[in-house]
């Protein structure tokens, strides 16, 4: 009797979580729809890897080239750059980048490692500027420029980092990692996802990354959103970010640098601290080391103007030597 009673129970609640689970999995499905939606729609030029990853590009100007790349957070995108592109323009044939996983650019369905980037970019650019490059990159896309600069020292001319995290951070650790199935699962994943890229968390996010929030673009959060969750791969690149997958060592590969370099540094940046700027100092007697007062993990936009100012001097330092001459 007491057994006949439980099951007619049981039946209720467990119908009742059978509607939960579809419900969910309704909600999620209808979420990542509208995000296929409402990607950047910004008009690009395509690079397929040798693997068949297809990236997107932009190129402005003419003269020397000059790579811009973006950091590795959920969102981010070659858009990062704007602020600069117009002065370099001026003086130089500037390509901005989504590296995949990332942008308009295609996202795999598995997170990449550092070495993975690497390789794509060496690629892209043997194949679409065929030349010595300088590289300007930030924070976890500093970290990918390193990994460059060791397995391919031939594809860079000069070196513009700011706020490298593998030389604080290092290599991701199991206690990073050990939660990557679950956020690459169906239901449980795709939720975490989801969460992780809603429009509160990114905010959360853009606020770690501004020290000045007036300075922040008014569309920066949303452009954030729509990058974050456009794709297919989107749910592994969130995964990636998570535990760290693409995280790098970069101290060996700082240490050995032998071609021109600028790091740059925010002062007030709480994700990767500026304590970091001197050990860096420890590692290099060469090259060009600065602080950025009042500005976090991302200078180039947040004191766009002074940035640019810097960086378009350390680029043409060559040719005002040459002048000299």
């Amino acid at each position: 009797m007491i057994q006949k009673a439980i099951r007619k129970l049981s039946l209720p609640l467990f119908a009742s979580a059978g509607i939960t689970a579809a419900g969910l999995i309704l909600y999620q499905r209808i979420s990542l729809h509208r995000a296929s939606r409402k990607g950047d729609k910004t008009p690009f030029e395509s690079y397929t890897t040798p693997d068949g990853v297809s990236m997107a590009y932009e190129r402005f100007g003419y003269g020397r080239p000059v790579v811009l790349l973006h950091s590795l957070h959920p969102g981010a995108s070659r858009r990062e750059w704007r602020p600069q592109i117009e002065k370099l323009a001026k003086d130089f044939r500037v390509y901005t980048v989504d590296l995949p996983g990332f942008g308009q650019s295609d996202k795999p369905t598995k997170p990449w490692t550092a070495y993975q980037y690497a390789k794509a970019l060496h690629s892209f650019l043997s194949d679409v500027i065929g030349k010595p490059v300088a590289l300007a990159a930030a924070n976890g896309g500093a970290d990918i420029a390193l990994v460059l600069s060791m397995l391919y020292p031939e594809d860079l001319e000069k070196l513009v980092l700011i706020s490298p995290e593998g030389i604080g951070r290092g290599f991701a650790t199991p206690n990073d990692t050990h939660q990557l199935k679950k956020l690459l699962s169906p239901v449980i994943g795709t939720q975490a996802f989801l969460d992780g890229t809603s429009k509160k968390a990114l905010r959360l996010l853009a606020e770690e990354l501004f020290y000045q929030k007036e300075r922040m673009p008014v569309d920066f959060v949303k452009n954030l959103k729509q990058n974050a969750r456009y794709g297919k791969g989107a749910q592994a690149s969130y995964a990636g970010y998570v535990t760290r997958f693409a995280a790098a060592d970069t101290k060996q590969a700082f240490a050995s640098l032998s071609l021109p370099f600028l790091l740059i540094w925010g002062e007030r940046n709480v994700r990767n601290s500026a304590v970091y700027l001197e050990e860096a100092e420890n590692l290099q007697e060469k090259g060009e080391f600065m602080l950025f007062e009042d500005t976090a993990a991302l200078p180039h936009m947040e004191n766009s103007k002074a940035f640019g100012q810097i960086l378009k001097d350390f680029l043409s330092e060559e040719d005002l030597e040459r002048k000299a001459m």
